[in-house]
């Protein structure tokens, strides 16, 4: 890639040795309130594996309707069709969450804001298949899958709920509208985690919203609200008991995009929807994630905590988005090579990496496209 308009990022993963330690020292202090919690393992399913790959990329975070969006330029897709493109044979393209933002403008108007980047995407001639996993901005994406699910169930007389999940699909109502007639390249959509082989390497994908589970003031006994109420029908924490808290607070956001001055925070009354989003996070009035800007190890401490409860099996590299700061870190603990992706927006300081993409295959490579 790096000979396609490209120049390859030198992220460390290394870290002095006393980081290390004082790393590892937290993670298993928070591993150890967690657990004090949930006195015994969640019984998460291991993710289907989505088969052998020799070479994925990972793009996440373009925020298609935020007013500081890139890949809405022609020269910006060019560019990235460019390095996408000029990688050979790519077995996975993986789209890691908030490809759109449904909390900045409503969902048809940043749905369309992606039709030019979709279509290029769609006709990669190196591309074997695409894959979409849903992050917190564009959560909608789910709820669409989800409400469909549960419809379908409905009017046939099921009573039980669909799983909170979604198993691979090529059932994608948000990407299935921007796809061309003459696509080369399907897609499918999974949701909360994506796991692929890259020439032997487990490879455990998420877009990271869900690590603000694992943040220490959510499990101490004192400050608990959140805790109590995903734990208050059993003793375990699943992808299911996080779904079930975060979709209706994501889905608020979602509907109040679409009440004019709302998002621009024009109408005070609705900034109650955000201080409802601080028990997730959310940087005081903004629809930001607290996480924003963070670091890999600034998050290694609650991708430790993650990874223990919910994985026995470790991956050997977990990527994630979320928090725009492109970065990779050998975790202490777990030795798992925590990644992550970065973001394509307009609105960051120039000290740190935009435009960027992760590339697994013979190495990792942390890239950034210029534009």
């Amino acid at each position: 890639m790096a000979g396609h308009g490209t120049r390859l990022q030198q992220v460390s993963e290394r870290y002095p040795l006393e980081a290390s330690r004082r790393i590892a020292r937290e993670a298993r202090r928070r591993i150890e309130l967690v657990t004090s919690r949930v006195p015994r393992r969640a019984a998460t399913r291991k993710p289907p594996d989505a088969g052998p790959a020799e070479r994925v990329v990972i793009i996440s975070d373009t925020h298609l309707g935020d007013a500081h969006e890139v890949l809405t330029s022609a020269r910006a897709i060019g560019a990235l069709v460019e390095a996408i493109g000029g990688s050979g044979p790519v077995d996975e393209l993986i789209l890691l969450g908030d490809i759109f933002d449904f909390w900045q403008s409503p969902v048809n108007e940043a749905v369309a804001r992606g039709r030019d980047l979709m279509s290029a995407l769609y006709m990669l001639e190196n591309v074997r298949r695409m894959v979409y996993v849903p992050g917190n901005h564009d959560h909608h994406a789910f709820r669409l899958y989800y409400e469909e699910q549960l419809a379908r169930r409905l009017r046939e007389g099921v009573e039980d709920l669909p799983e909170l999940a979604i198993p691979m699909t090529t059932d994608c109502p948000i990407m299935e509208s921007l796809r061309p007639p003459d696509a080369r390249v399907p897609l499918s959509m999974v949701y909360p985690v994506h796991q692929v082989t890259v020439r032997g390497k487990n490879v455990l994908m998420t877009h990271g919203h869900l690590l603000g589970f694992f943040e220490r003031s959510l499990w101490r006994p004192r400050h608990s609200v959140v805790t109590s109420l995903l734990l208050n029908k059993n003793e375990t924490l699943g992808l299911e008991d996080m779904e079930r808290f975060v979709s209706p607070i994501y889905e608020m956001f979602t509907l109040s995009a679409m009440v004019p001055g709302v998002a621009s925070g024009g109408y005070r009354v609705y900034r109650l929807i955000s201080r409802t989003g601080k028990l997730l996070g959310m940087k005081g009035d903004s629809r930001a994630s607290a996480y924003r800007n963070t670091t890999v190890e600034e998050n290694a401490v609650e991708i430790e905590a993650l990874l223990d409860q919910l994985y026995p099996t470790k991956p050997d590299y977990f990527v994630y988005g979320h928090t725009h700061r492109v970065g990779r870190l050998m975790l202490p603990i777990s030795g798992v090579t925590a990644i992550n992706s970065g973001c394509w927006l307009s609105d960051g300081d120039d000290t740190h990496p935009r435009n960027t993409l992760v590339e697994i295959s013979k190495s990792l490579n942390m890239i950034t496209v210029e534009i």
